[in-house]
């Protein structure tokens, strides 16, 4: 039978119900040690965490892509030129010419240091976001907590968490304060080999299109104005190091840190080191005196010429 004792019973339930739950919530925080506020407020360090997440992201993703593309079109120019262009290259000697070699093979070691710096970039990324979500936030936002430690610097998961006055002020100087190696590395790595990707492309599009002496420097001196005009709005609109040239001078600096540090840990970073070495000095060695002009002859004969 309906009551209006009881109706009005279950509407003051439905009112109160809000402040039930809060008082249970807090009660249950209490018993616990904890704090209603340290459990509901989002903390500074979990939106730069979030915000850092994103940033990696859109930097692995393209830098994917790009990689796949590179692994696809690497060896493009080393194949046999299509049977149209075959007679127009015997006509003027393309085949044998020492400078339309060096261009093609130019095109291949661009293509392999983009897609090495892309690889490095896509490995980095992901082991820092693995990092990243692992870590612990511990100061909330526009709170005076006091969490009860002594000590000013205390190591919470991968931050070192300071005082209140040193409490990051940005993403990016979270970035810098945290993970500057991995920030500097896929940053420097990513933008690089889109650059020489870029430049692979230019000198391909003036191998493709040689037949046509005007259209194919027209359409590479296109790409390379792509290439300085990513180069020059880097270095104006520059958010930390100063531009492109101080970023990749602090990224070597902090990579000769990371395996100075690490050496003692085990031979990998003397390895890495003496690859990255062995690296430079072929390079230095092959820019002095390639050998482009001894390559892919028909006769033995004409190796002399």
């Amino acid at each position: 039978m309906f009551s209006p004792i009881s109706a009005m019973s279950q509407n003051y339930l439905l009112e109160q119900s809000p402040l039930l739950i809060n008082h249970i919530s807090s009660s249950i925080f209490s018993l616990r040690g904890g704090s209603q506020l340290l459990a509901q407020a989002e903390t500074i360090d979990s939106i730069y965490t979030r915000s850092a997440v994103g940033y990696f992201n859109n930097l692995r993703v393209p830098a994917a892509v790009l990689m796949s593309i590179i692994m696809k079109e690497m060896f493009a120019l080393q194949t046999t030129p299509a049977s149209c262009m075959r007679k127009w290259d015997n006509e003027h000697g393309i085949h044998h010419s020492k400078r339309w070699r060096t261009l093609r093979y130019s095109y291949l070691l661009l293509m392999v240091l983009a897609f090495s710096l892309e690889t490095f970039t896509i490995f980095v990324a992901t082991q820092v976001l693995t990092q990243l979500a692992t870590a612990q936030s511990m100061v909330p936002v526009g709170s005076n907590l006091d969490l009860g430690i002594d000590d000013e610097n205390v190591s919470r998961g991968f931050f070192t968490m300071g005082a209140k006055e040193e409490v990051h002020l940005s993403m990016i100087d979270f970035l810098i304060k945290n993970f500057e190696f991995e920030y500097a590395t896929c940053r420097c790595h990513f933008v690089t080999g889109l650059l020489c990707f870029t430049v692979a492309t230019a000198l391909r599009v003036r191998y493709a299109m040689r037949k046509y002496s005007d259209l194919s420097m027209s359409a590479m001196c296109c790409l390379l104005t792509v290439a300085t005009g990513m180069l020059t709005y880097t270095n104006a609109n520059t958010i930390t190091y100063g531009g492109y040239l101080n970023l990749v001078k602090r990224q070597l600096e902090l990579s000769v840190n990371f395996l100075k540090a690490r050496m003692r840990s085990g031979p990998l970073s003397i390895v890495t080191a003496f690859f990255g070495c062995l690296t430079l000095i072929y390079a230095i060695l092959g820019s002095i005196s390639p050998e482009f002009a001894y390559f892919e002859l028909d006769d033995e004969d004409d190796i002399t010429k």
